[in-house]
């Protein structure tokens, strides 16, 4: 009785079992869709617009035939519609109308609205107003209207055509409906994370005032600019919120590591003896330590031929909230016990946009002999200066070993020089300018070119400009050149070895000119590294200097090494 009981159960679930195991077989094979046309005519047509055929299930198949409809809408099939779906087990085919094809549409609207839009209208037999677009074009036409509408403090401003009919087979007419609902104004700008950000930088840096129309997209375009600066990162883009009666922007900020520590040792070798000589630079940069936006900048120099240099320089951004912001300078030469010279400097400087600036200031220099035996080129002077100067620069700060990827300085000075002798005017020019080369993730090409001058109708010696060394042509002594005028091109071709290394050639040519001699050529070739460490970027360079006509030694060499911290 036992067996015969469990033989019935299994005569009862077997026919169960296989129609489960029918539909499960099913339903884990793809669906298979074919979309026609009762007109054969349409069927190229259906064919050209193009489809998915395999689907997993109903639901993606749905969906495909939606999608269809609306590709065929947007290319001017208006009125494509499914007329009939036919289904089996493993098939649908859906058949559609296509009906004609649209080729462009006349909007119609007020000579206001299309004026309010920006808009050049045509007009109809009956003097009617109207814009004409492909259909294809339409789409894209409604959008450009949206953006409009939003970019004129109308943010929830909607776009429609109504009473869409057709003028002849192949053309469209509808009338424009705009619903722009309120106008809103940026009342507030919030700040979150870093609370204590400079507002002066939002209003005059950025560009972003309060009760102006409102528009996001302009305002995130805006905070790009932040990249610009060094003391501030932008955690993720500005968001806003709308409330009855106010609009607030929030920008999410965070305060960054910008004061900066760089030095260097020189080694070389002393012309007469050969003894192993050295030279230091120091520069530390503090920026932003009173949440004001300021820098203060030291720099001291010691060079082989008992050369001393000290510098500081102070910047103060838009003084009293206005868009006016101050530079001074102060800067201490000193040679052996043959001279010292003082120079001070006062500049105005006018933003102009997040990387460009422009700098009006005066300057005064006093130069005084040390040497108590009377020199006819070393001479005690003043002078006195007008300055104009124009500064850009574009930074990358995402690229730790490339932080700044342009800069450009171009100064002209109009000055007057004071001895016991005489009064001479001079013209002073300075032109600089970089630019790194990115060719792919690897490799990349600096140039960097300073050309610098004095015009003047006679020259002292303790005047002259001085070149030379790690920041202008590699392979010579720091500032052991003097020049009336001289221009220099360095360049590097960059290798990146990995996102904290790289390695870089070194070809740097200058030519200069002094007062007893013009045209003189110099050049530099050597190769160095640069590695991003926990101390910061740390550079070595290793540079033989020529002068045109002198034979290559290599004792000449010189090894600068370099290091910028960030603290």
């Amino acid at each position: 009785m036992k067996i015969s009981f469990v033989s019935f159960q299994l005569k009862l679930f077997l026919p169960i079992i296989c129609l489960l195991f029918v539909f499960n077989s099913a339903d884990a094979q793809d669906l298979e869709l074919t979309i026609t046309s009762s007109n054969g005519n349409e069927n190229d047509a259906i064919s050209s617009i193009g489809y998915s055929k395999t689907h997993k299930d109903y639901e993606a198949l749905k969906l495909q035939i939606d999608s269809f409809k609306n590709r065929a809408h947007k290319l001017g099939y208006i009125e494509a519609k499914v007329q009939d779906i036919t289904k089996t087990t493993l098939t649908v085919n859906a058949q559609l109308s296509l009906g004609p094809k649209y080729e462009s549409i006349q909007i119609h609207a007020s000579k206001t609205v299309f004026e309010f839009l920006e808009l050049t209208p045509k007009e109809d037999a009956d003097k009617k107003l109207y814009y004409l677009s492909d259909i294809q074009g339409l789409e894209s036409l409604l959008n450009s209207i949206t953006n409009s509408l939003a970019s004129k403090s109308y943010p929830f401003a909607s776009v429609s055509l109504k009473n869409i009919r057709p003028i002849d087979k192949t053309t469209l007419k509808a009338d424009l409906s705009l619903d722009t609902k309120q106008a809103r104004q940026l009342n507030t700008v919030e700040i979150k994370g870093y609370n204590k950000f400079p507002r002066s930088f939002i209003t005059h840096f950025l560009g972003i005032k309060t009760n102006t129309p409102f528009d996001l997209k302009t305002i995130k375009a805006k905070t790009e600019a932040l990249d610009q600066l060094s003391f501030v990162k932008q955690l993720r883009p500005a968001e806003v919120l709308f409330t009855k009666d106010t609009t607030s922007v929030y920008l999410y900020l965070e305060k960054n590591k910008s004061n900066r520590f760089e030095g260097f040792l020189g080694f070389g070798s002393e012309e007469t003896t050969g003894d192993l000589e050295l030279n230091g630079y120091l520069n530390l940069n503090l920026v932003n330590n009173l949440n004001y936006g300021e820098s203060f900048a030291l720099n001291y120099r010691s060079d082989e031929n008992d050369l001393k240099t000290f510098n500081t320089k102070l910047t103060l951004p838009y003084l009293f909230r206005s868009p006016i912001g101050t530079e001074l300078k102060l800067s201490i030469f000193k040679k052996d016990s043959t001279f010292t010279t003082a120079e001070q400097s006062a500049n105005l400087y006018y933003q102009l946009n997040p990387k460009q600036k422009l700098f009006l200031g005066v300057k005064t220099t006093q130069s005084n002999s040390l040497d108590p035996i009377e020199s006819s080129t070393i001479i005690d002077y003043k002078t006195s200066a007008y300055e104009l100067r124009y500064a850009y620069q574009n930074r990358t700060p995402k690229d730790l070993l490339f932080p700044v990827k342009s800069e450009i300085e171009v100064q002209l000075s109009r000055a007057s020089r004071k001895t016991e002798a005489a009064k001479t005017n001079q013209t002073f020019f300075l032109i600089k300018a970089s630019h790194l080369f990115k060719f792919n993730s690897s490799n990349s090409l600096y140039i960097n070119l300073n050309t610098q001058g004095i015009d003047s109708k006679n020259y002292l010696s303790n005047e002259l400009l001085r070149f030379g060394g790690i920041k202008t042509i590699r392979g010579f002594e720091e500032n052991s050149i003097n020049a009336s005028a001289f221009g220099v091109i360095a360049s590097e071709y960059r290798l990146r070895l990995s996102p904290t290394l790289y390695i870089h050639s070194i070809i740097d040519a200058a030519y200069f000119n002094t007062p007893i001699k013009e045209d003189q050529k110099l050049i530099g070739l050597g190769f160095g590294f640069g590695l991003a460490t926990q101390a910061g970027l740390l550079k070595f360079n290793l540079a033989n200097g020529q002068v045109e006509n002198q034979n290559f030694r290599f004792s000449d060499s010189k090894v600068h090494l370099s290091l910028s911290a960030r603290f």
